[in-house]
């Protein structure tokens, strides 16, 4: 019971430090406005239109893509990453800290702090995504005709001539709308992208605890990101499809999950690989926190 008081206090300590880092709030705003940037144009279709469209759209904001396209699900991870780039959250008071909690409970809080962190900017991105196409949306069983227009064309023009009208940069979940609902798309999506941000955050820490490097910390997370637009590009080739399961970043993208023919990613095996890489860190954080000697610098 005391180890479990002495690390929510750590955790507390943490998210109390949201109120005056004006980073958090900045890249809140930034990432919420990106959102809406991107997404606004489904609304103003639908509105012009008559349309409909989901409002269940994290499977649409995380689909992998180029440098050139699909773009969003990079900035949305960069932004993550960002919030948890000063890991391993070290301050002025941190040795007095780990003196009172002991250093069980002060590596156990600052992953609970990352695993709640990384579940509030998802659900962020949950409701920005659904206020922005609120006016069109609708939530039962059909992904709307404003994916099914961008995606395919609406008659008039061309998908890629509706998509520069209207200023898309988002690719549709083509492959994804034809065997699963929005609704269960839009589930495998949250739990995926919260463990894949909770792996990454861990992995950041992890390296930052090492090294004594935040920077270090960011780049090992921010080169598994950038490596999922890289393997976007070349896993058409049937012999390179293998390489979808090199990243995490990449196992949130529900155009994967080829359901009809034999898949190189499916859900159990998803959910069993973030299983083991989490618990993995985890074991790894803890050795490591029981040798690193602290050293604080400077009031963050």
């Amino acid at each position: 019971m005391a180890i479990c008081k002495s690390m929510c206090s750590v955790m507390r300590m943490n998210f109390y430090r949201w109120r005056y880092d004006r980073r958090i709030w900045i890249i809140f705003l930034f990432m919420g406005l990106v959102i809406i940037q991107e997404l606004k144009g489904y609304t103003e279709y639908g509105l012009d239109s008559g349309e409909q469209c989901t409002g269940f759209l994290l499977p649409v904001l995380y689909l992998s893509g180029s440098f050139g396209i699909g773009v969003m699900k990079t900035m949305l991870y960069l932004g993550c990453m960002l919030i948890l780039c000063d890991a391993p959250f070290m301050y002025q008071s941190t040795p007095y800290v780990i003196l009172r909690s002991r250093r069980d409970s002060w590596w156990m809080g600052e992953c609970t702090y990352i695993l709640l962190a990384t579940l509030l900017y998802t659900i962020f991105v949950v409701v920005i995504s659904t206020v922005t196409v609120l006016p069109i949306a609708t939530f039962g069983d059909s992904w709307g005709g404003v994916l099914r227009d961008f995606a395919y064309g609406n008659g008039e023009m061309y998908a890629g001539d509706l998509n520069k009208y209207y200023n898309i940069h988002l690719i549709s979940p083509t492959d994804a709308m034809g065997y699963l609902y929005p609704v269960g798309a839009q589930m495998f999506t949250f739990f995926s992208v919260w463990a894949s941000y909770f792996f990454l955050g861990l992995l950041q820490y992890l390296i930052s605890l090492i090294s004594k490097s935040k920077f270090l910390g960011f780049v090992s997370a921010a080169v598994l990101i950038f490596l999922d637009p890289i393997i976007y590009g070349i896993s058409d080739n049937v012999y390179l499809r293998w390489m979808l399961k090199l990243t995490p970043v990449t196992w949130v993208d529900v155009n994967n999950l080829y359901m009809w023919q034999e898949p190189v990613l499916s859900i159990p095996y998803i959910a069993m690989m973030f299983g083991v890489l989490i618990l993995f860190l985890l074991l790894l954080i803890r050795m490591v926190s029981k040798k690193v000697v602290i050293e604080v610098r400077g009031e963050v």
